[in-house]
């Protein structure tokens, strides 16, 4: 009887047992999560918290690279460096014209997300200086006739370009160079 009566008593206090180190087990593991969940949340507000210089510092170098780069697109587009690196004299200028402006739609989408680090108006100085390249390379292929060769194109744009009193590209590296010196000041 004895057996009996400690068998019947253990079918009922094992599962217990068991529940009570199934829950005991369990609410140790949510409060772990809510512990390392409280700790990033402090974590999150400290980084927020931060002061605008700190952030600064962080964003600065992204700041010079986005610069750097806008900076080496507009030498890259500018039209008398354009036209020297991509020259290929016994192409016909259609084919030249399309090829100048390949290359600035390129190297343009290749630097669209440096938006982000500079300035509004410092953006809209590239973009306007991309628009006047591309005119002047339009400008340029409207005065040849239909047998007109790259070296003829050449000729036209550097015709234009020399009748102006500053490059596009160059009024845009200037405001950014101006930009980057207010950063630093």
């Amino acid at each position: 009887m004895t057996t009996k009566l400690i068998f019947q008593f253990a079918i009922v206090v094992i599962p217990f047992i068991i529940l009570f180190l199934a829950v005991w087990y369990f609410t140790n593991k949510w409060a772990e999560v809510q512990r390392e969940k409280n700790k990033l949340l402090a974590l999150d507000k400290k980084e927020v918290q931060k002061s605008p210089l700190d952030l600064r510092k962080h964003f600065f170098p992204l700041q010079v690279d986005a610069v750097q780069r806008m900076v080496l697109f507009l030498e890259r587009i500018a039209p008398n460096n354009m036209v020297m690196r991509l020259n290929n004299p016994g192409l016909p200028a259609i084919a030249f014209q399309q090829k100048l402006l390949e290359n600035v739609r390129q190297e343009y989408e290749h630097n669209l997300a440096q938006q982000i680090f500079i300035s509004k108006e410092a953006w809209s100085r590239v973009q306007s200086s991309k628009e006047e390249v591309v005119k002047i390379i339009n400008m340029a292929a409207t005065k040849l006739d239909g047998a007109a060769l790259a070296n003829d194109l050449s000729r036209s744009i550097f015709e234009i370009t020399a009748q102006l009193k500053t490059q596009p590209t160059e009024q845009a590296i200037d405001y950014l160079k101006i930009e980057l010196n207010n950063y630093l000041g």
